[in-house]
């Protein structure tokens, strides 16, 4: 039964399995502390190992866009949503897949308009601290 009580799951086939591993790799690799999956495996496995295969392995797998640009679209809605753990992640994933740290920066300073200065600065900072963690401050 899946989790919407629709029927039998239906099994991981490997080729998603290897799709959801090779871009949370892409992405994520850079993170020494991880990203959401650690602390969602600590209250359910099952549902942790279901919400990263449809994240990292349908959603941000996807070719409609490039990783670069669909990274920049998450830089821009965490800084607006002022979600700094969020935003820490996305900016290595960024940087990971071929962002520069300006063009990360003008992102952060583009939302000023959308969701005001203190949350700017907030997102500099985050930038600044993944800068420092990467030694590329």
């Amino acid at each position: 039964m899946t989790a919407t009580g629709e029927g039998p799951a239906r099994p991981v086939d490997d080729e998603l399995r290897q799709r959801t591993k090779d871009t949370a790799q892409a992405l994520f690799h850079t993170l020494p502390s991880g990203v959401g999956f650690d602390t969602w495996k600590r209250f359910d496995q099952d549902l942790a190992r279901e919400l990263s295969m449809f994240f990292t392995g349908r959603l941000y797998s996807r070719n409609v866009i490039s990783q670069k640009e669909r990274e920049m679209c998450a830089l821009a809605s965490l800084t607006v949503l002022d979600r700094q753990e969020e935003l820490r992640a996305h900016v290595h994933a960024a940087l990971n897949v071929g962002a520069t740290r300006q063009e990360v920066a003008e992102v952060i300073f583009q939302q000023v308009t959308y969701g005001g200065m203190p949350v700017v600065v907030r997102a500099l900072e985050v930038l600044r601290r993944v800068l420092d963690e990467r030694g590329e401050w």
